[in-house]
């Protein structure tokens, strides 16, 4: 028997990240909507190419946004601020930007990944108004394409979508009632579908790896129900098992589903598999293809699950885990990497497009992965010659003991000797300022060899001196470099350890047009010397306001990277840790009291099940504790968290004993502040104030109710005053008025209180 293979969607961007930039075009009004469609179907057209030779492929999940916010605008809810907008690709990205009088929806990171989608608002005016039109056209291009028993649309699920959907107060609607509406509408969409004359359709529902035991009884109420009959249909899941309950029912005979597409590379999916058996009748999908690293399949990991599969005579796809959106397009374009020791077993979007059929022909007996084990073992071999302090760091995180994970005085202790004069409600930002063209070109002239680093970093420290006057100018409190000679917060620190590579054309999509290069972890890592301390001295030396060291967590990087898969996450996490760590305390011998390590990735590593989530959130928690805990008590220790619901990891998040948290809190209605408050949260805190990734310039009114609101939950000796991120992707234009109405509407909260502007106090 000849295993089949499937994808399940690829990058969006394009191997030159082609559509990042026709819609950072268009959103500036420099090229029409069919301009920008123009280029986007063409990127499609050159990922469809790519995949001519697996045997079905997705169509239709091309999306301009990502593909929550797509499926919003397709069901054509929405709440009332957007109700004025033009139908289409205007109100999508209305919703997902703002414009004037109508906040963006909120963010949210995608599952266990550094993706993000736009939360669905449904309020008391929200009522289904679908248009499948520009969907439905998008999948006959495909089924054109790839003829009808190759092209296989993707459907978002409605119990997904309700899922992720939040639902205001004011609203009578229910999660239920949502799902009720949604079923007429998707039964009358997959007719539609059908009609293209596909043989398959995909129902991408990824809440299945939810421990929701209430999602159970959705399921069963849409399955069949919405199914249109005489077409296969494919269910699909990943970045996790799904669990015994949601297994056991999509076995079941009478739900409709004819393949059951599960993640192999997380959580314990072939143990399910192992303990219930697979239904006759069906088809497994099997992501055997981990679609969320850069590493070839290791045949040690894939052949057994492949032998089990076989003994227990199940009728399976060879397939990628997921999406592989998450990976880089194409390792072709990567003429640096392909001299590295690693380079024979890094594999890219395009290359594991290969590998399905590598794997596949494995899988039926035709083929072995016998190249595979003989790349891994020539890199192995490699790597332990190259590696430049491997028994070092080894050493270290060997000789770790409990006290390198905890700060030398309690919060309370600590507390008062930290930034003695600051006021009350100080002011700060998280970090980064606008990332000008100025400062690209810089960047790009020293890369060329044109400019010198001397004068590359003259020009870094003209950059630094602008941003710290802006700051002097608008009275803020706690000032920042500015950041502008890093291009990423994790590539940056990555670049400055040894132990990492570095791609040229490794893009991933974050979000919109949003797209970072991970970095790859290829042998142990360390800090050989300083990484922030200069461009730190030079702001210091610039202001008597005291200015942060900034530095990224070792969760952080680790998450947002694509580490080995030969050791654990967690000792990864240490070595990068004690590199931060080393750091901290350089910093500190450069005269800095106030340090902040961002880690805003903390929650999205988490694992969903239960068992496995409590053994991650405490080496994750340690490693961040290793990378501050050496800091002195007189040391103010902040860090930065984003776009996560931080409910079930509060008291992890307590334990990492930082002095101050600043969170994304504008786009998820005190939602997040609520959560803090619950566990009686009394350590510095400042919930974001306006959302930086709108372009809409907050009033001052708008910050002024909102710290007033803030001040309902929180002390005002815990408050801090900051945006909602780092404000690298806004202009200048954008950045002095927001930040000015930061400013002005602490001020005026600070004048009713009672409280000066300049305070010699204890801590704040």
């Amino acid at each position: 028997m000849t295993n089949a293979t499937s994808t399940l969607g690829f990058p969006r961007m394009g191997g030159k990240r082609e559509l990042k930039f026709a819609l950072e075009k268009h959103w500036k009004g420099a090229i029409s909507e069919q301009e920008l469609l123009t280029i986007t179907n063409t990127v499609e057209e050159k990922a469809w190419a790519l995949q001519s030779n697996i045997d079905f492929v997705t169509v239709g999940d091309h999306y301009l946004y990502d593909s929550v916010l797509s499926w919003t605008e397709f069901l054509g809810l929405f709440p009332k601020r957007f109700e004025k907008c033009e139908s289409g690709l205007p109100r999508m990205f209305a919703m997902a930007r703002g414009i004037d009088g109508a906040p963006a929806l909120g963010m949210k990171k995608w599952l266990t990944s550094n993706y993000h989608y736009l939360v669905p608002e449904v309020d008391e005016t929200s009522k289904l108004s679908p248009n499948f039109d520009r969907f439905l056209a998008n999948c006959k291009r495909g089924v054109q394409f790839h003829g009808e028993a190759k092209a296989v649309p993707v459907i978002l699920g409605p119990v997904s979508f309700a899922r992720f959907a939040t639902i205001a107060s004011t609203s009578s609607a229910t999660k239920q009632s949502l799902v009720a509406d949604l079923i007429p509408v998707y039964k009358d969409l997959l007719i539609k579908v059908k009609a293209l004359g596909v043989k398959e359709i995909q129902i991408h529902e990824p809440a299945l790896v939810f421990d929701d035991a209430e999602l159970l009884p959705h399921f069963k109420s849409v399955y069949p129900e919405i199914l249109p009959g005489d077409v296969s249909i494919n269910m699909v899941s990943f970045m996790e098992d799904v669990g015994e309950d949601n297994y056991q029912w999509l076995q079941s005979e009478n739900n409709g589903v004819d393949v059951v597409s599960l993640d192999f590379t997380r959580g314990e999916t072939l143990d399910l598999v192992e303990k219930y058996g697979f239904h006759a009748s069906k088809t497994l999908g099997a992501g055997l293809i981990d679609s969320r690293n850069v590493w070839k399949v290791i045949p040690e990991v894939t052949l057994p699950i492949i032998k089990k599969l076989n003994s227990l005579n199940i009728k399976y796809r060879v397939q990628p885990s997921g999406s592989l959106q998450y990976a880089p397009w194409d390792f072709d374009n990567e003429t640096e990497l392909k001299t590295h020791v690693a380079a024979n077993v890094l594999s890219f979007a395009k290359q594991k497009l290969g590998e399905l059929e590598i794997v596949a022909a494995a899988a039926s007996g035709t083929g072995d992965l016998s190249a595979h084990t003989t790349s891994w073992s020539v890199y192995h071999t490699a790597r332990k010659e190259l590696s430049k302090a491997g028994a070092i760091v080894a050493e270290r995180v060997a000789n770790l003991k409990d006290e390198d994970f905890s700060r030398s005085e309690d919060y309370t202790t600590r507390r008062p000797k930290q930034l003695v004069g600051t006021p009350l409600l100080p002011t700060t930002t998280n970090g980064s300022f606008p990332q000008t063209r100025e400062i690209r070109r810089l960047r790009t002239q020293l890369k060329k060899g044109t400019l010198s680093l001397v004068d590359y970093e003259a020009a870094i420290d003209e950059q630094i001196s602008y941003c710290i006057g802006i700051q002097e100018g608008l009275g803020l409190d706690i000032l920042v470099h500015g950041e502008p000679e890093r291009t990423d917060m994790v590539e940056y620190f990555a670049q400055q350890m040894d132990g990492m590579l570095f791609s040229q054309q490794g893009w991933v999509q974050s979000f919109g047009s949003r797209c970072v290069r991970p970095p790859i972890f290829w042998t142990d890592i360390h800090s050989p010397t300083a990484m922030t301390t200069r461009e730190y001295e030079v702001a210091q030396a610039l202001t008597s306001k005291p200015v942060k060291g900034m530095l990224t967590g070792p969760i952080t990087i680790l998450n947002w990277s694509f580490p080995r898969v030969d050791i654990s996450r967690k000792e990864q996490a240490f070595q990068i840790g004690l590199g931060i760590r080393d750091e901290v305390s350089r910093l500190e011998e450069s005269g800095c009291t106030v340090i902040q390590v961002d880690e805003p990735a903390l929650r999205e590593g988490m694992p969903m099940r239960p068992g496995s989530k409590e053994e991650y959130l405490t080496w994750a928690v340690n490693a961040f504790c290793l990378s501050t805990a050496g800091a002195k008590a007189s040391t103010q220790i902040h860090t930065h968290m984003c776009y996560c619901e931080f409910d079930d990891c509060m008291e992890a998040i307590d334990r990492m004993d930082t002095d101050v948290i600043s969170i994304e809190n504008s786009r998820s209605d005190n939602a997040t502040l609520e959560a803090f408050k619950r566990i009686g949260y009394k350590k510095g805190f400042g919930p974001g104030l306006y959302d930086i990734h709108s372009p809409v310039v907050p009033l001052v009114e708008n910050q002024y109710n909102k710290l007033k609101i803030f001040l309902e939950c929180l002390d005002i000796e815990q408050t801090v005053v900051n945006p909602d991120h780092g404000l690298k992707t806004r202009a200048w234009p954008e950045t002095i008025p927001a930040l000015r109405n930061m400013v002005t509407a602490t001020n005026k909260i600070r004048e009713e209180l009672g409280v000066p502007k300049f305070v010699k106090s204890s801590g704040f």
